[in-house]
């Protein structure tokens, strides 16, 4: 979020309350200023807290169907900064972390390569046991196994390709039953959460208050 203070029709303040606050001096406007951003951080925690957006709807949830809550990590981080004494951003101090909060804020696409994908999770252990997560996607392309009696094939269940396989193993088998190269770049959607940002109405009335509060110290 950025606030831009000009005597303009399209900005939070009126052209007065404008003018009036230009007219002080500079560490009493980055105050109020610093004031304001702690505000609307609150705003931004407590929507992330109740995993709402802006308008107070509820966040897209998570494509895979997880539970978990979304964003968590992401108010901790933020934090107000004035420049010039005129100019209110709400932003990250680590770069990375900013752009995965305006990704979440916007939505849109996360690029993801294989070697991204095993930084963040790891190189997986070839040897260990076939995951459940690995077994319902062969389950789901049909995988089968040989009938204990007579000619023929049947569908395996979960329970007998995890104990059967290793993780190598059903990846191998999984790519030859999709019959796909494997990708080594792919794009992730992800869905907007806009928890950031509010209304130029509450912006003035929460300006007018806190100009209020300091004028009277």
């Amino acid at each position: 979020m950025s606030l831009i203070i000009t005597p303009n029709k399209e900005q939070a303040l009126s052209a007065s309350m404008q003018l009036q606050l230009l007219k002080l001096p500079a560490p009493k406007r980055t105050r109020i200023l610093k004031t304001l951003g702690r505000h609307e951080r609150t705003l931004a925690r407590k929507r992330i807290a109740s995993q709402t957006t802006t308008d107070g709807s509820a966040f897209t949830p998570r494509s895979n169907g997880k539970k978990d809550r979304m964003l968590k990590r992401l108010g901790k981080t933020l934090e107000p900064y004035v420049k010039n004494a005129n100019r209110l951003e709400l932003k990250h101090k680590a770069a990375l972390t900013g752009r995965i909060a305006a990704l979440h804020q916007e939505g849109g696409a996360e690029k993801m390569t294989a070697n991204k994908m095993a930084r963040i999770h790891g190189q997986p252990d070839y040897k260990a046991p076939c995951t459940r997560s690995q077994a319902k996607a062969l389950s789901a392309e049909g995988y089968k196994v040989r009938k204990a009696k007579g000619k023929g094939y049947r569908r395996a269940s979960l329970r007998e390709i995890m104990d059967s396989l290793s993780q190598g193993k059903a990846m191998l088998i999984l790519r030859k039953l999709r019959d796909k190269p494997q990708k080594q770049r792919w794009d992730i959607p992800v869905a907007a959460r806009p928890f950031l940002g509010d209304t130029a109405d509450n912006v003035q009335r929460q300006l007018v208050s806190i100009i209020e509060q300091i004028n009277k110290r």
